[in-house]
């Protein structure tokens, strides 16, 4: 009979890139737990203290509750977490009923609490409670919205764009319109409504998801049970790859970097709900491309130590999915945010000379040794070892550079990228290894700093502004000192713009500045004077983009959707200028024509055109 350990793996498992969909929902979850005989993953949401403090009897105002967001942020497990707190029944939740109602002291008296677990798949026809069908159901809701002090109040989760166009349908006359209007003003403009508690879970920053998942999966206590009951050559033990997975992503370094790639990804503007997140440290733990559904299970372990194939279990592969199938890893939308760094494909030349003749450079060994060497078992190391001598004694084997040990480099790139320690970060240039060169100093030096209340730098503000005046005027400015904005005789997109319209001082001079503030990402604000201002967010590609352009690449060399956005942002800057300085009609056409010298410093000549 299986340990509880063997059980934990198995149960951890549900929650990865499986067949089944029992890692879909949060009550599939639940039952799995049971049926293994242990306890689920669980950490309070962020949201979870302010959620059930509403619904509570000492809460000064009895108000319903919206629950948002995208698939997979937690919305079924909080309304749990509601019914629970509202003592009702727990074997009545675990029915796969959608509507639940009971009654609570909520505001200082008893109400009736309806819960709407998932707005879309609530069937057409109920009843539920009271109501015969969904709309009588939805119009009750409509009307609750809107009551001071209703005695009946209702928490509805629902993704949000369904949660609107479930509003859309509903008849256009009385409270569903007006529902249809506050749920669009607390959405839309994230403003809060009197009546209505609304919570937007996709506003959880990622990072402190992935933190609050690591916290609860580390420390579960189904991992001393693995331990207990490790085999000498099998699960759990020595050469276990899910034991040396799990203690690699225990250690402090692999979670700094990992959380690191998280913050970029926030940065970016792209959102990881915590199903995903979840599915991920799955992947990163079980992972194996021979095993079903490609992801281990104790009674593989013994096989692959003895088929010498552990080594493919490996989590600096897994947490990119290279355990997957393409197909399915394209799928994936928490694996295909981390494969936009593309790690393992970026590097350079120092990186690859330590890969490819540290462990024979005197000068290079220690590295390879701290790197690459420390932590690999001893198969995967014979097997490295091999392919580096076959390679390096018959290079002209490598045909075409399909060589495995050509291929390998990539995987041993991922590996340095967490292996890196910070101290070494610029000397080895860590994130050369990623499409984001500048993201270490973007993080370290800007985003941190502003989230401390600190200022950004003048000689980032500069470098920005450098990349800005390139993309404005299409050549190569070195001035970043001052913002020119510039158009060309058939409009402000052109690819050469010579008309120079206006000079703006980036340190402050005449109500005139250019500075990076915080708002919610970093933002570059440029003030024309004292009462214009256009705005530029700076998520990590369009700093990327504006750093390499600075440094003398090609605009559309890197990313044309950033080059489009500048160019947008020229033409609000062109728009905001015409509204605060409009100029004279004189009679006389009279445009500035924008130069520069050997240097690229920048110089305009006034060209007056008088009417005949």
């Amino acid at each position: 009979m299986a340990g509880l350990g063997k059980k934990w793996v198995r149960f951890v498992r549900q929650y990865g890139p499986i067949a089944r969909n029992d890692n879909m929902y949060d009550e599939r979850i639940q039952k799995s737990a049971r049926r293994y005989g242990v306890d689920a993953i669980n950490f309070p949401h962020p949201y979870e203290a302010r959620l059930l403090a509403a619904i509570s009897p000492d809460a000064p105002k009895a108000r319903s509750v919206v629950l948002t967001g995208t698939a997979g942020d937690g919305k079924s497990r909080l309304c749990g977490r509601v019914w629970k707190a509202l003592g009702g029944d727990e074997r009545t939740w675990g029915l796969d009923d959608i509507y639940h109602e009971t009654k609570a002291q909520i505001a200082g008296r008893e109400r009736v609490v309806g819960i709407i677990r998932d707005l879309t798949a609530l069937p057409e026809h109920g009843p539920y409670g009271a109501f015969a069908d969904k709309t009588s159901l939805l119009l009750a809701v409509s009307s609750a919205f809107l009551d001071a002090d209703p005695d009946t109040i209702y928490v509805v989760a629902a993704n949000d764009g369904q949660l609107m166009d479930t509003w859309r349908r509903l008849d256009n006359g009385g409270s569903a319109a007006e529902t249809r209007a506050l749920l669009e003003q607390c959405l839309i403009d994230g403003r809060q409504a009197e009546n209505v508690a609304f919570f937007n879970l996709s506003t959880v920053p990622c990072t402190e998801i992935l933190e609050l998942a690591l916290s609860a999966l580390l420390s579960h206590p189904g991992w001393n049970e693995a331990y207990h009951d490790s085999e000498p050559d099998g699960f759990f033990g020595p050469d276990c790859p899910i034991r040396r997975n799990y203690e690699i992503l225990s250690s402090a370094p692999f979670q700094s970097r990992l959380i690191a790639l998280f913050k970029l990804m926030e940065l970016n503007e792209l959102h990881t709900p915590i199903r995903r997140v979840l599915l991920l440290l799955s992947n990163m733990l079980l992972g194996h491309p021979a095993a079903t559904d490609r992801l281990m299970q104790p009674a593989d372990i013994r096989g692959y130590i003895h088929d010498r194939t552990a080594f493919k279990g490996d989590i600096y592969q897994n947490v990119f999915g290279a355990n997957l199938t393409p197909a399915r890893r394209d799928g994936l939308e928490i694996i295909e945010f981390l494969n936009r760094f593309g790690i393992g494909e970026e590097t350079t030349n120092r990186v690859d000379n330590i890969l490819v003749f540290g462990p024979n450079d005197e000068n290079l060994r220690v590295y390879y040794q701290e790197l690459i060497e420390n932590g690999l078992s001893r198969d995967s190391l014979e097997r490295l070892r091999s392919l580096r001598n076959q390679y390096l004694e018959h290079p002209e084997t490598a045909q075409d550079n399909d060589h495995e040990f050509l291929a390998s480099l990539a995987a041993q790139r991922r590996k340095m990228f967490f292996t890196i320690p910070d101290e070494q970060a610029a000397e080895l240039r860590l994130w050369d290894l990623t499409v984001f060169r500048h993201a270490g100093e973007f993080l370290s030096a800007v985003v941190e700093p502003l989230q401390r209340g600190e200022r950004v730098v003048r000689a980032n503000v500069a470098q920005i502004v450098k990349g800005l005046n390139r993309v404005f005027t299409g050549m190569l400015v070195s001035t970043d000192r001052e913002l020119l904005i510039a158009s060309g005789l058939s409009g402000s997109t052109t690819a050469v713009s010579q008309i120079l319209q206006e000079r703006v001082s980036v340190a402050p001079r005449k109500g005139e500045k250019i500075e990076i503030i915080w708002d919610g990402l970093p933002t570059l604000v440029v003030h024309l004077d004292d009462h214009t201002r256009s705005r530029l967010p700076l998520n990590l590609v369009r700093y990327e983009f504006l750093t390499r352009v600075a440094e003398g690449a090609l605009p559309g060399s890197f990313s044309r959707e950033c080059h489009e956005d500048i160019l947008a942002f020229k033409s609000s800057l062109l728009a905001a200028l015409a509204r605060s300085r409009p100029q004279e009609d004189t009679g006389d056409l009279v445009f500035r024509l924008l130069t520069l010298n050997a240097e690229g410093e920048p110089a305009d000549e006034a060209i007056e055109v008088r009417y005949a």
